[in-house]
């Protein structure tokens, strides 16, 4: 793999992208983003676009985002760990990772976000001394997969079915 192209923090607590919405307008349904989404789109985009020189990349890459969310008061008590804790509530991280794809398409980084083929998200509530926030780097993926765990799936698959096992055998 390559080294890591860029990455930031953007300041602030994660959202998850909201549904679309919609309305209709003259018998026609149109539909949008709610506010809340778009507005952390548009901040997250215009942080982003400060640690970022030149145009989108346009070949597939890989994202890694923490997402560090702030600290409720029934994490806040003396015996609550004062490091990162783990956050297993919402936002969910597929719609954490919608959010900061799209504000990193927004703010001219990706040229569009079915180009990120790799997308690991951490979630955390943050340090009790620190505020939320989220980082997110990005480094160019070059070299095809030539192969992976899922060949011992098939593999393992074939032996419980009693046969050649393979996803074109579908």
């Amino acid at each position: 793999m390559g080294s890591w192209i860029f990455s930031a923090c953007i300041p602030g607590d994660p959202i998850g992208k909201g549904r679309a919405r919609g309305t209709v307008r003259g018998g026609h349904v149109r539909m949008y983003t709610p506010k809340k989404t778009s507005d952390w789109e548009s901040a997250g985009a215009l942080v982003l676009s400060a640690f970022w020189e030149g145009a989108p990349i346009d070949d597939c890459v890989e994202i890694e985002i923490v997402a560090m969310a702030h600290r409720p008061k029934r994490l806040l008590r003396k015996h609550d760990p004062n490091h990162l804790i783990w956050k297993g509530s919402k936002p969910d991280c597929d719609n954490i990772a919608k959010c900061v794809l799209d504000s990193m398409v927004k703010g001219g980084i990706l040229r569009d976000d079915s180009l990120v083929v790799r997308c690991e998200v951490l979630d955390f509530y943050s340090e009790r001394d620190r505020g939320p926030r989220v980082y997110v780097r990005m480094r160019r993926i070059s070299a095809e997969p030539i192969g992976g765990w899922w060949d011992m799936v098939d593999e393992r698959v074939g032996d419980v079915l009693g046969r050649s096992f393979s996803s074109s055998s579908w």
